[in-house]
Parts: C-alpha cells; structure tokens; sequence
C-alpha cells in the first residue's frame, strides 16, 4: 500500500516516539525492581547487623532472637515479616524467630560456601512456605566459634510493587503513544496546509500564466526558503520565455522583410515580358536578398547553437591574445583600406587568456568589423591589450559617430541595430553583438561599451587572465 507523505510522516514519527517510549518503560521497569531489591536488602541486613551486635556484646550467652516481649513494648515494624535465624557452623538452627514458626531457614550451597569464606550472601528463595522470600546470610564469630546470621523476608509485596509499576509503565506509555499519534496527525496535517497551497497554485500555473507566484507562508524556514526559490525560477524562466518570444518576433520579421522584396522583386519582374538586361538586374537583386537570407540563417544558427550549449569550446592550455587579435585586423585589411579606415594596434605587455583561440578571434572579428563599418571615412580604430585585475582587458575604440546614452544599455540585444544603421541603411541583421556578448560570457568574460555622442564608441571585453608567469614583452605594430 501507497501512503502519501502526511501519513508516512506521521508513521515514522509515531515509530520513533513508540521506540523511545518502550525504551524508556523498561528501563524505568528495571531501576524501580533494582531499587526495591535495594531497600528489601538494605532492611534485612540492617536487622541482621541488630543481632551480630548482640552476639558480639554477649559472646558467651546463650544464643537468643531478640524479639519484643508480648505486651512490653510497642510493635515492631522493622521486625515485622522478618524471619531470623542463628545458625552453627554445620547447618544447625540454634535460635530463630518466633515468625518462623517450626521452619527453619535453608543454609544453600551458596550460603555455605560463603560461610566458609567468611562472605556475606543474598539469595532469593523461591520455594520457601507459601511465598518467595529474600535471605543473606551473615558469618559471625563468637569467641573461636563461627555462627551465621540469617535474615529473610518475603518478596510478594515487593514483586507486587514491581508488577503494578510495570504496568503503570507501559500504559502511561501507550496512553502517551496514542496522543502523539492524534497530535502528530493533526501537526502533521497543519504542517502541510502551505504546501498544499503551493501544489495547488502551481498546477494552474502555465505557459499563459507564468507571471503568477507561489504563495509565500510568511516565515523564513525551509518552506518559505523553497518558496522562494521556486518563485525565483518562476522568474527566470518568465524572463526566458520573454526573450524566446522577442526573439521568434524579431526573427520573423527579419526574415520577412527580405522575402516579401524578393517576392515584390519577381512579381514586378514577371508581369511584362522584359529584355535580358533587366532580367539581369532582377535576378541580382533576389541574389542579394537570399543572400541576406542566408547570412540572417546562419546568425540564427550560431545563437541556437550557443543557447544548447552546443560546440562548447574549453580552453585546455593558455594562448597570447595579441596575435589572435593581429590575425583578426588583418583578415579586415581590405575592408578598411576600402573605407578608408586606420586600424592600430597599440604596443603593450604580453598577455596571456585562458580562452580558446576560436572566441577571441571570433568575438575581436566582430567587435572590429562593426568599428570598421561605423567609423566613417578617415577614421581610426585603435586596439589595447592590458591586464586588469584578474582578467586580460581588449579595448576597440572607433572615432565614429559613436551611440546614444538611451541605446547603450541595447547594444548587445538580438536584432538590434540602432537607429543610425538603419537610418543609413547599413547591413546587417543586430545579431553580431548578441553572439559575442554569448561567446564570452560562456567562458566566464565580460563584454560592455562605453560611448559619447560624436565621440566614437569603446568596447571593452574582459577574458579570464592566465596566472601563470607572464611572458617576456613584445612589441606590436
């Protein structure tokens, strides 16, 4: 059978408790019948120290119990029940109570034994009269003789005691087991309502609803702490679920826009019968559209790629970040000779990343394309390399017309452009950054910018520095 967590809780806490509670019977069932065979024994011995006291005054008097006399003297309760006994060396009886009647206490092999090693003794008969009775057994000597002592009394009022306590014991025991077990229940039950709440408010949460919370109970112990936390995922995944949506809508209409003028461009082409020149040209301008197309695809591509996690490069030894950035201004050589545009590379300490070769390349190439292409005709691009802190610093300043204060914090946004670009009709699609802003991130970076209205743009990109010891310095032009 199948209990659900209240009642498997409150079974596991019933368990514990019945354990301890049982634990806890026998033990106190134990010390009370050991400390009643305490007091039987402390009394018999006491009475039978009141007669070796006797013998050893009068060692040469013939051997009596010292009983009250009828009517001289008041009752005596430590006497009382007693049975006392005198005995020689060899067992036999020389004096005895007047409680014992015509018995006589037995002398055990225990006993003797004891006697013959002048030790005391305490042993329980089971058998003796009617009832079990408790004796010790006590040497004495008088003058060169050995005698012994023999004290014994009945056992059922104790035993009595002990049997009663034993089952005060256990239905205390049971009687407190079976009130845990209500109290647990019902604390059990209250414990969950919170979490019954939160399991009925997160059934109605959906896809439509994510902006719903989990009820907070209002305290800080583990349940409001789980809460929390659950609300705190709740969050992040609105947020993603925000920026998917973003993203198919920026996507989608990115991708329209090139298909509805290449649709345009072909109806347009086919209404009429034209020459071969203007078929020509028609055919160019779809050509540049599909190729938009495809350069838009593989943007796409890349940030899927780098969403999934996919392809995830790690850095298995450190490499020297100015070469990677001298190959990545190269390859852009002739794009900048054509705009006319001055890409330096300011000399400075040998730096070491502890990033693959592949993310500095690509994410520099970006950084340094969008210099080229914003910078404007005559401009320049300067790269620095440093150590800052615990990370190796790349810095792309342009002298181009630079962003404004509204449009910085946007800058690293899928798909989007500003609004000089597209005003200027420059191309491109706005994913560059965003997969760049991906890339380092991923491998602990950080990427920011930092611009002025008609004073160019600085991007900053932080990699994780290699702390081995540093390279000798070199100069870069």
């Amino acid at each position: 059978m199948q209990f659900n967590f209240k009642t498997r809780l409150s079974l596991w806490h019933l368990v514990c408790v019945a354990l301890i509670l049982t634990v806890a019977a026998f033990i106190s069932n134990w010390a009370l019948a050991r400390l009643v065979r305490h007091q039987v024994d402390s009394s018999l011995l006491a009475l039978a120290n009141q007669e070796i006291a006797a013998i050893e005054r009068g060692p040469h008097e013939p051997f009596r119990i010292h009983e009250a006399r009828p009517g001289t003297a008041g009752p005596s309760f430590e006497r009382l029940d007693k049975f006392v006994q005198i005995i020689a060396a060899n067992g036999e009886a020389l004096a005895r109570s007047a409680t014992l009647g015509t018995a006589t206490l037995p002398l055990t092999t225990r006993a003797r034994d004891g006697l013959s090693r002048d030790e005391m003794t305490y042993e329980t008969v089971e058998d003796f009269g009617e009832e079990p009775i408790r004796m010790v057994t006590v040497p004495v000597r008088a003058g060169a003789a050995r005698y012994a002592v023999q004290v014994a009394g009945s056992l059922d009022d104790a035993r009595a005691i002990v049997h009663a306590a034993r089952w005060l014991f256990f239905s205390v025991a049971a009687a407190i087991l079976g009130a845990v077990a209500v109290t647990g229940a019902l604390l059990a039950r209250r414990a969950l309502v919170p979490i019954d709440r939160i399991v009925t408010q997160a059934r109605r949460i959906g896809e439509s609803s994510l902006a719903d919370r989990l009820p907070h109970p209002g305290t800080r112990d583990e349940i409001g702490r789980l809460v929390d936390t659950l609300n705190e995922m709740l969050q992040r995944i609105e947020q993603s679920f925000e920026l998917q949506r973003h993203f198919t809508a920026d996507a989608s209409h990115e991708l329209m826009s090139p298909l509805s003028r290449l649709r345009a461009e072909l109806e347009v082409t086919l209404r009429r019968p034209r020459d071969v020149a203007e078929y020509e040209e028609a055919l160019r301008s779809c050509l540049e559209e599909v190729e938009r197309l495809s350069w838009l695809t593989e943007e796409l591509l890349s940030l899927a790629r780098l969403d999934s996690g996919e392809g995830r490069e790690v850095a298995t030894e450190p490499v020297l970040a100015a070469p990677l950035v001298e190959k990545a201004m190269e390859r852009l050589e002739e794009e900048a000779r054509r705009a006319h545009v001055t890409m330096v590379l300011e000399p400075g300490p040998a730096v070491s990343v502890r990033v693959p070769a592949s993310v500095v390349s690509v994410t520099v190439g970006n950084i340094l394309h969008n210099a080229v292409k914003f910078c404007g005709v005559g401009g320049r691009v300067t790269v620095r390399i440093r150590a800052e802190g615990p990370a190796a610093l790349v810095e792309v300043s342009d002298t181009g017309p630079g962003v404004a204060a509204e449009e910085i914090p946007l800058m690293f946004e899928r798909f989007h452009r500003g609004s000089e670009p597209r005003a200027a009709g420059a191309p491109g699609v706005g994913l560059g950054l965003a997969i760049c802003r991906s890339l380092v991130e991923r491998q602990g970076g950080r990427i920011s910018v930092t611009s002025a209205p008609g004073r160019g743009a600085t991007f900053s990109i932080r990699f994780p520095l290699d702390e081995s010891p540093r390279q000798p310095e070199s100069v870069r032009l």
